[in-house]
């Protein structure tokens, strides 16, 4: 399986090389040659080649397909790192950050405008088809984006608001990378929804696996702990633990947010965290998503050895967790 995976990603990553973004203006589309050159596992293509690999032999078909996926991804990346001010994506400095925020803007609608490019070589049959689904997704990664801006200004957000943010911003996407594969695939409708299904839940897993991490996680995996406590993000753990949390663990909270003891801070609100079993509750919430993904993978008539493939991959980007 392993070798599988790498070599897809391999054949993905030769691609993105190819594509030929030595051109004038330098500073527009040197941007977009240094994003995709950033060290990425490259989920959403590889999820659409395996998607479309439990139903077809060859690969030739969806790699270009998939390459859109990817480009259309990063393209969310650098104006979502403008949008939150980041500093850094991958450990290197963000678009905006190494240039400016206007040219990241155009950097980040140029490759829009490529991953759409990457379609123009489907089947006739199926192209407008997968062109007005890749629309509706990319309408909803928006507005999941636009929900998880709008959160940062309100005092409380619901579990349903921000399981609803992440589908849309994390899971719609996910969804779709699954589902391409069975569309170029020219498989039946049925199967094409459950597609989309797998890779929602899977999507809201991992949001919520990172949400997890980033408080109980290993440091091994790359993310300082404690990260989104010390900025006072409103994650999935933060909004249970305000739900379950007395009037006096409350205030302690509301008092932690300007506190300037990092350390300290994570600590406590960490320990809050075990004391109200926010941390198992939140693991079971993965597992739940995580294990109607795979028994809704499993209800899928294709080849066996694919669908294991695919079940591995799934596994292995959750165990950390375990």
């Amino acid at each position: 399986m392993k070798k599988k995976i790498l070599r897809y990603q391999e054949i993905i990553n030769q691609e993105i090389d190819k594509i030929n973004l030595s051109k004038k203006p330098e500073n527009l589309y040197e941007p977009i040659k240094y994003i995709l050159s950033l060290k990425s596992k490259r989920v959403r293509p590889t999820l659409s080649i395996l998607s479309y690999k439990l139903f077809k032999n060859d690969l030739q078909n969806i790699l270009m397909p998939s390459l859109s996926l990817e480009l259309f991804h990063n393209f969310t990346l650098i104006h979502d790192d403008i949008m939150d001010n980041a500093d850094l994506r991958r450990g290197k400095k963000t678009v905006h950050k190494k240039w400016n925020k206007n040219i990241g803007i155009l950097s980040g609608d140029i490759l829009m405008i490529y991953a759409y490019r990457l379609l123009e070589g489907l089947e006739t049959n199926i192209y407008g088809r997968i062109l007005k689904r890749f629309n509706e997704i990319s309408i909803m990664v928006c507005e999941g984006q636009q929900y998880d801006m709008d959160f940062e200004e309100k005092t409380f957000i619901t579990e349903k608001e921000y399981l609803k943010m992440i589908k849309l911003k994390t899971g719609v996407l996910i969804g779709f990378s699954l589902e391409l594969g069975g569309m170029v695939a020219d498989v039946d409708n049925n199967t094409i929804k459950r597609l989309y299904k797998i890779g929602e839940m899977m999507g809201i897993g991992f949001q919520l696996m990172d949400d997890y991490l980033d408080v109980f996680g290993s440091p091994g995996f790359g993310k300082t702990i404690g990260g989104d406590i010390i900025a006072n993000k409103k994650t999935y753990l933060m909004i249970k633990l305000l739900e379950k949390s007395d009037h006096n663990d409350i205030e302690r909270i509301e008092a932690l947010k300007d506190h300037s003891n990092e350390k300290e801070k994570v600590k406590i609100i960490s320990e809050l965290m075990i004391k109200y079993g926010i941390n198992i509750l939140t693991k079971n919430n993965i597992e739940y998503y995580f294990q109607n993904a795979l028994m809704k993978l499993d209800e899928i008539e294709s080849k066996d050895d694919y669908k294991i493939i695919l079940r591995d991959y799934f596994n292995k980007m959750m165990v950390r967790i375990n």
